[in-house]
């Protein structure tokens, strides 16, 4: 009787161990689910993954407590389907891997031929986006910082995502909350907004949201961007939302969906998603239907990827490892151009048994993934950044990766010089063709004027010397009270309160003028009418105190 009920007893507590055991593997898989946020899909390889782990852990923790008494056949059969799906998976991808379908690789993108001199947009130089991502950062983190209010609660997240807003080139990035207990004590009101610099004249500001920006990257819980759009779309397959805004401003976060091919080895976007940052209202669109003021549709990593692709495999897989007859790939780096209304990357194209030379370019909008190639011999990127740099070799700067740009039906290579700090001194114009060719000046109305002048090209652009008449001018210097700044005939225009008296200032004036603060001090030289014409010295606030202790 006694022996009767242990062994019922036994089962029992047998029964229960394992339907604890199965909440527990149920749970884990939940709160995965919750941080991993896979898609419900059978094209995603997330879910899969979720799928055999689950089996895996379900079927490791059977093993060991049914270990001392045999009964494993449940561990092994749950280990086992999880090693079958990982085996299945990883066949599949070498199956459809570019080893046996390397045309179909090749044909993921389609580029069409076009003649540089005749296709290649020719730049209006004073809408060229020459801040690159560094400055940006730079000039939009000193934005946040002269706002107190703002910066012992929020910071700025590190997106600075190129778009264009009315056909002006800008980088903008959401303000997000700055620790976990900032979060909890803002929450309710959600992030006031977000920075803007524009890439042509540098002017940073922080534009407020009126009702705040609700969902962002930097919540916690159900307003976390990926996780509202997961639990809208649970069978939707996305990467990470990137930040945009309309043309009006309004705060958007844009996630393209896909589907994948060739097994799980490759993700073709099929449309996209958006999401209202204030909202949280969402709206799906197939890629021809997407809304005009959006800019990326196809990331820049995406498209590289596919060109690689396009210029290794059209001969084959093996052409591409043993005789790699006219095989190219894209060289080391990639910029943007803001034509019309969209975002473009461009990027050369060299042989893959080449030197520090370009056989062409490509350019690809990233909104419609329309592609052309411009076969143009050329130096590569890298070789005209040391190029500029090596004309001003003894100021020691730093070349920003270059835009490329038609001048006269010939391309160019237009960079920032930087100094150690990341302020800009000079711009650079590289002739692509001849890249020992190299035009500097700290105005790009110069450099261009210098170029036109050298091939004897008549150009309506005139060289601004320097003032050398310094008697009629007015010597200035104390501290800045105050600051403003406005938008004036295409420039930004500084405005400065100094010994009580103000003065305005030019952006071109001085690399270092976005960076002014109260309590710098100034000095140079103004004329009558109060309009600065040469600044000789900035020395920012916390110099300014340190030399007067």
């Amino acid at each position: 009787m006694n022996k009767n009920v242990n062994f019922n007893f036994t089962i029992k507590n047998k029964k229960r161990a394992l339907i604890f055991l199965a909440i527990g593997v149920i749970l884990l898989a939940a709160i995965s689910y919750y941080v991993f946020l896979p898609a419900f899909n059978i094209g995603s390889i997330e879910m899969w993954v979720l799928i055999i782990f689950v089996f895996l852990v379900f079927g490791a923790i059977q093993l060991v407590i049914g270990f001392k008494e045999g009964k494993t056949k449940l561990g092994f059969i749950s280990l086992g389907i999880g090693i079958l799906i990982s085996i299945v998976i990883i066949g599949g991808s070498f199956l459809n891997s570019p080893i046996f379908r390397a045309k179909d690789y090749a044909e993921l993108i389609s580029v069409e031929e076009k003649d540089f001199a005749e296709d290649f947009v020719e730049n209006d130089t004073s809408g060229i986006p020459l801040m690159d991502r560094d400055t940006a950062t730079r000039l939009g983190d000193r934005q946040i910082g002269g706002v107190a209010e703002l910066v012992s609660q929020f910071v700025p997240a590190p997106d600075y995502i190129q778009i264009n807003i009315e056909d002006v080139p800008y980088r903008v990035t959401p303000l997000q909350y700055s620790s976990f207990f900032r979060w909890v004590n803002n929450r309710k009101n959600g992030v006031p907004g977000y920075i803007r610099v524009n890439m042509v004249d540098g002017n940073a500001e922080i534009i407020n949201v009126e009702d705040g920006i609700k969902y962002s990257d930097s919540e916690l819980l159900g307003r976390n961007v990926k996780r509202h759009l997961r639990f809208s779309y649970p069978t939707a397959i996305f990467d990470s939302p990137s930040f945009e805004v309309d043309d009006e401003g309004h705060p958007y976060y844009v996630a393209t969906t896909y589907k994948t091919r060739f097994f799980f080895n490759y993700k073709e976007p099929t449309g996209v998603i958006t999401l209202d940052a204030v909202t949280g209202e969402t709206q799906r669109y197939d890629l021809d239907e997407s809304p005009q003021w959006l800019d990326r549709v196809y990331s820049a990593e995406l498209i590289l990827s596919q060109l690689d692709d396009y210029g290794q495999y059209q001969s084959g897989y093996w052409n591409s490892i043993i005789g790699q007859q006219g095989v190219t790939t894209t060289t080391d780096g990639y910029n943007y151009l803001s034509i019309d209304e969209d975002i473009y990357m461009y990027t050369g194209v060299t042989s893959v048994n080449s030197d520090a030379s370009n056989i062409g370019f490509y350019l690809v909008n990233l909104r419609t993934k329309e592609a052309e190639y411009f076969p143009v011999v050329s130096a590569d990127e890298l070789s005209a950044m040391d190029s500029a740099v090596g004309s001003v070799q003894q100021m020691r700067y730093q070349s920003t990766f270059p835009i490329l740009i038609n001048l006269e039906g010939r391309p160019y290579y237009l960079s920032s010089l930087k100094d150690d700090s990341g302020l800009v001194r000079l711009y650079a114009l590289v002739d692509a063709q001849n890249y020992q060719t190299v035009y500097t000046d700290n105005r790009i109305e110069n450099v261009i004027a210098q170029m036109y002048t050298d091939l004897g090209i008549e150009t309506d652009i005139e060289i601004v010397e320097e003032i050398e008449d310094e008697e009629e001018l007015v010597a200035i210097t104390g501290q800045v009270s105050q600051i403003s700044q406005a938008v004036v005939s295409g420039d930004t225009v500084y405005y400065f309160m100094v010994n009580g008296e103000i003065y305005k200032a030019n952006i071109h004036l001085h690399d270092e003028l976005p960076f002014v603060e109260v309590g710098t001090k100034l000095e140079g030289l103004a004329d009558e009418a109060n309009n600065i014409e040469e600044i000789t010295t900035i020395q920012e606030a916390e110099e300014v105190e340190q030399t007067e202790e």
